[in-house]
């Protein structure tokens, strides 16, 4: 006998590995949005924050693990002040510098006077000089939003939290964005490396934290293969444009020739963007792979068993779905990434004893307001 416990009965109750479930349906997300969509509109855009939440609550109370639901318990207000923040300091300093310098556009029929416009361009100089500060903001409000909805993120009454200063973070994603840009992107694998464990490395739950040891191992010959691809995509679509440039379509345009104009060039420029989404989809499997296989919560381990067809099948059309419909397939899209995740994400071991305290890990007392200027706010 030992402890009374038949170790098969045990084994059926807990399971080696477990799955996150999802039972939202698109239909009922899709009627929130369109409540938050209309309530938005007649409060000049005040409600989405109040809106947001009450998806994201839908979302989280639709997704489970061992059959209890997560909870998301973040308020509108939050968002509402987060905001606020953002855009004393966001457009409070550039506000100030424009009419500091005295940059003034003339009115409709009125001559510009030249200080007004010599003004102005100081004005834009500055704002163009000042693009790393941009981006610096830019990291800041990824980390700050990650961090805020981990710490309004519970289960089974314990809570998420996240360490970490959102500056450090921006200066680490300012570093690693100017690497990307003087190597022409070979640094990618490696920096996207770096950014997750940095920001996983840094989430608890309950009294136990997460541990990262991603490193880019085994990223870079699919990113290699998405680089030339999309070199050889950008050349050709050069090489095409040039010829366009130089055919009878411009140097003798006719009505009817008008359109093929029109769609012949935007087919061109958006061929290597084509091209690019297609081939990203392998080194973006093989990277949520690396994410999984290398956290650790204890004793609790991670796998995604993601492939370049499981990518692509999500990817691509989550795309033009929010493309051809302007962005009302919003709740399908999510209901499909829900799914895709609750579908491939595996949890080995039992979290349920791995989190048996409550976090001491402070929450944050307002939420994104940086995401909504970048534009970047999600679910």
């Amino acid at each position: 006998m030992t402890n009374g416990t038949d170790p098969e009965a045990a084994s059926a109750v807990w399971p080696p590995i477990h799955r996150l479930t999802h039972g939202g349906r698109s239909g009922e997300l899709f009627v929130i949005f369109l409540i938050n969509l209309a309530l938005s509109i007649l409060t000049l855009g005040i409600y989405r924050f109040w809106g947001r939440t009450r998806i994201r609550r839908y979302v989280w109370s639709q997704t489970s693990l061992l059959g209890e639901p997560l909870e998301y318990t973040g308020r509108g207000v939050e968002l509402f002040l987060g905001f606020l923040f953002a855009l004393v300091l966001i457009y409070g300093p550039i506000i100030g510098l424009y009419f500091g310098l005295g940059a003034e556009l003339p009115g409709p029929g009125e001559e510009p006077l030249p200080e007004g416009v010599e003004a102005f361009g100081t004005f834009i100089l500055i704002l163009l000089a000042a693009t790393p500060i941009f981006m610096l903001f830019y990291y800041v409000a990824l980390f700050a939003a990650y961090r805020y909805r981990i710490g309004r993120t519970s289960w089974l009454g314990i809570r998420g939290g996240m360490e970490g200063s959102a500056w450090s973070f921006g200066g680490l994603g300012l570093f690693l964005g100017f690497l990307n840009v003087i190597t022409l992107a070979w640094t990618k694998p490696w920096a996207d490396s770096m950014v997750f464990q940095y920001r996983l490395s840094r989430v608890w739950f309950g009294n136990g934290s997460f541990e990262s040891r991603l490193d880019a191992g085994g990223l870079y010959g699919r990113f290699t293969l998405a680089w030339i691809g999309t070199a050889v995509a950008t050349i050709g679509a050069a090489v095409a444009f040039r010829s366009v440039i130089e055919s009878d379509l411009v140097r003798n345009p006719t009505a009817a020739s008008s359109w093929q104009l029109d769609a012949i060039i935007v087919a061109i420029y958006l061929f290597p963007i084509i091209v690019y989404q297609l081939l990203i989809c392998a080194y973006k499997a093989a990277l949520v792979r690396n994410i999984a296989k290398t956290l650790t919560y204890g004793s609790v381990r991670f796998r995604a068993d993601v492939t370049f067809k499981d990518v692509f099948r999500l990817r691509i059309p989550n795309l033009l779905l929010m493309a051809f419909t302007l962005g009302f397939a919003y709740p399908y899209v999510v209901m499909r990434t829900m799914r895709f995740i609750a579908r491939h994400v595996e949890i080995h071991g039992d979290i349920r004893t791995a989190a048996i305290g409550q976090t001491d890990v402070a929450t944050p007392s307002y939420g994104e307001g940086l995401m909504e200027f970048f534009g970047i706010a999600s679910i």
